[in-house]
């Protein structure tokens, strides 16, 4: 949502913005979240937390009106499940007491690429998550949004092993939205 002092946001999508006003529901079987971080701070290790449920909302004008989405911890994979089951564990994600990540998409800045500002909670901890807007793919029904991110692990309270495991995470999302009924 944009203020009085900031130029309107808009998605950026070749169907024009008052195509794709309404509301819409992430499909999570549709949907991806993956990671890549560190480990020694030279090794990558990627994964994925699968997406749970979500929801945004478009103004005629184009202008993000909500967005909510969350994932499930307890869905963590790198595909070692010695390291799956540390990283679920109450040093880094504590998936027992903060089963979910959740973000709140704040408004969508214009620009060469479209950047969307919002707010990640990482067990009970908001910390501001700026995504750059890849990608936008819509055809009336469906909209795909493919974004990028880096996120401080340390900032948003996982702060377990930092002498073993880098602090920055690169995210990249596939988000596909349906229209709602």
């Amino acid at each position: 949502m944009s203020s009085s002092n900031d130029a309107p946001a808009h998605v950026f999508a070749p169907t024009g913005p008052a195509a794709l006003s309404g509301d819409w529901t992430l499909d999570p079987a549709a949907s991806t979240v993956e990671f890549t971080g560190r480990h020694f701070l030279f090794f990558p290790v990627t994964g994925s937390v699968p997406v749970r449920s979500g929801r945004a909302g478009l103004d005629a004008a184009g202008s993000l009106t909500h967005l909510d989405a969350t994932v499930g911890v307890a869905g963590f994979d790198t595909g070692n499940p010695q390291r799956d089951r540390k990283v679920r564990g109450p040093g880094f994600l504590d998936a027992g007491r903060f089963p979910v990540l959740r973000y709140a998409g704040e408004r969508v800045a214009q620009g060469a690429p479209p950047v969307l500002t919002g707010v990640l909670t990482v067990k009970e901890r908001e910390v501001p998550v700026d995504f750059t807007v890849d990608e936008v793919t819509a055809d009336g029904e469906q909209v795909v949004v493919r974004a990028t991110a880096e996120v401080d692990r340390h900032v948003c309270g996982v702060g377990a092993m930092r002498a073993v495991v880098g602090p920055r995470l690169a995210l990249r999302v596939r988000a596909v939205f349906v229209r709602t009924p």
